[in-house]
């Protein structure tokens, strides 16, 4: 009786653990995404609030084009999608320094991207890794987990 109470109760805080795990990997909305993105990079560039709402709108709209065209696996339509994504934001900025100081904080996405894909593919070839083929942490290496 002890034993099917104790089993019982372990099985309950697995299952606890487990879903609040689940929970803290919440996916954001593509709103959230953006906005998330525009405030992590007005802290590296500064801009006015009107900047900050054009870019909210460039990024939102990338976001919105990469699911209608399904680009996430197209090489292709993602460097179309990311040219028109920058191209928008070279006329917000009105600045080169500041266009400039967006394409570093892009480099820096991609170096942070490649490096996190390179350890999800060894934690996933470890023992006691994830081998479902999903990986795991955060995509992108930015706020909201996203690929800019």
């Amino acid at each position: 009786m002890n034993r099917t109470l104790f089993l019982s109760l372990l099985l309950f805080v697995t299952c606890i653990g487990s879903q609040a795990q689940e929970s803290s990997k919440k996916e954001l909305t593509p709103e959230e995404r953006s906005r998330e993105t525009v405030d992590y990079l007005a802290k590296k560039i500064p801009m006015t609030k009107g900047q900050k709402d054009s870019l909210n709108t460039a990024f939102l709209q990338f976001i919105d084009d990469i699911q209608k065209y399904n680009a996430q696996g197209n090489p292709q339509v993602m460097d179309l999608l990311s040219k028109s994504r920058d191209e928008k934001i070279k006329k917000v900025l009105h600045n080169d320094q500041k266009y400039d100081m967006y394409l570093t904080f892009l480099a820096d996405l991609k170096k942070q991207r490649e490096e996190n894909q390179g350890q999800q593919r060894h934690q996933q070839h470890q023992p006691g890794g994830q081998h479902n083929g999903m990986g795991g942490g955060m995509q992108g290496g930015m706020p909201g987990g996203g690929r800019f």
